[in-house]
């Protein structure tokens, strides 16, 4: 008995005396400087690259992601955790790695867009900034332009999968069911791949569907830009900011930082690609059904992008700039259609194909299903 009293006092000894080191990685650090600045000897700190190496590009190593060693009282190494940002891994005393395994809690976020600002509301409820743009850009971009779509009081419902590792929140998976109900209207989307619905095949993107099972994908984005502000809506008579005369502004202006990209609101042909009086470097693509877009006071265009070239629906083909008769860094975004301008806020574009027969009647068992998670 005495024995055993004896060496469990020195097992918590041990315990008491190994040390830890913790540090969050800085832009321009590397694994093995971390491991030298831990006192790690030079064999442990070649062990340790050489097992991660088998679980992780050791090269990708980014700020923030956090690295624990403990050491004993002889700096001898005892254990490593590595917080990747979605991902841990575990190397112990034997220079064995494991990836901690991730805990998956669906999340049902609502709130009330108190400010006319989505990106708030969300965060203020536990968003991140890439679920606010994953709600912006991935399920709505066809129907809502949150830009200039958002009114105060409108409320938003998310269901979305929260992942944790080891009880450390490592971020949110892809948006089960979407609602946006405001002035603009109420909508909704929900994830459903008649081929995999509960989950993502490789190389597809998700596609989201409304209650009736219409497809929520359409001809043209909403906007050229991600959530972004607008600075200028479309007007026949507007006072030119430069110019100082009152002309009309077949468009809509879109402020955003120099350099933010610019993507086609649809699939299309690129018809002229530069520089062209007052609009500066510009776009133009002719679209079927008889439509035209035209990006302006680009600063500089995406690689690839000339004349007829066909482009994709969120392809980038230039950057935000403020060439040509510009007072700041925006995008003059403007349509056509038959020749004739049209407000961009005001188009209604057609969906695309809807689920079948055999596919709705699953879709509706499906939505039954979610009806018990999110009510």
């Amino acid at each position: 008995m005495n024995i055993l009293l004896t060496c469990l006092t020195a097992v918590r000894i041990l315990a008491f005396l190994n040390t830890q080191f913790t540090y969050t990685l800085k832009k321009g650090d590397n694994l093995a400087n971390v491991f030298t600045k831990a006192g790690l000897p030079q064999e442990s700190n070649i062990k340790l690259i050489n097992i991660l190496k088998k679980e992780i590009n050791i090269r990708r190593c980014f700020p923030g992601e956090k690295i624990i060693i403990s050491t004993d009282s002889s700096k001898n190494f005892v254990k490593l955790v590595y917080e990747k940002k979605d991902a841990t891994y575990v190397v112990d005393s034997l220079f064995c790695i494991q990836r901690l395994k991730e805990c998956i809690v669906l999340a049902h976020l609502k709130g009330v867009v108190d400010k006319g600002i989505l990106y708030d509301a969300i965060i203020k409820k536990g968003g991140t900034p890439k679920l606010v743009y994953e709600f912006a850009d991935e399920v709505f971009p066809w129907d809502i332009d949150f830009n200039v779509e958002t009114r105060k009081n409108d409320t938003f419902e998310i269901l979305v999968p929260q992942k944790y590792v080891d009880e450390r929140f490592i971020g949110y998976g892809k948006i089960i069911y979407a609602v946006y109900r405001g002035w603009i209207g109420n909508y909704t989307g929900i994830y459903y791949l008649p081929d995999g619905r509960h989950g993502i095949p490789e190389g597809k993107k998700p596609r989201y569907y409304d209650k009736s099972g219409k497809s929520l994908q359409k001809l043209f984005l909403k906007a050229p830009l991600s959530y972004r502000r607008v600075s200028s809506k479309f007007s026949r008579s507007r006072l030119h900011p430069i110019l100082r005369i009152r002309r009309p502004h077949y468009g809509v202006d879109y402020a955003a930082p120099m350099g933010t990209a610019v993507r086609a609101i649809g699939d299309g042909k690129v018809t002229f690609k530069g520089w062209n009086g007052g609009y500066g470097r510009q776009v133009i693509i002719r679209h079927g059904k008889g439509y035209k877009t035209y990006y302006g006071h680009l600063s500089r265009y995406a690689k690839g992008i000339r004349k007829n070239k066909w482009v994709k629906q969120g392809q980038i083909i230039g950057y935000v700039g403020s060439s040509g008769l510009s007072t700041g860094p925006h995008l003059d975004f403007r349509i056509k259609k038959y020749d004739r301008w049209t407000d961009p806020l005001k188009l209604k574009p057609s969906s695309l194909k809807p689920l079948s027969k055999d596919e709705l009647k699953e879709y509706k068992n499906y939505q039954d299903e979610l009806s018990v998670l999110f009510l």
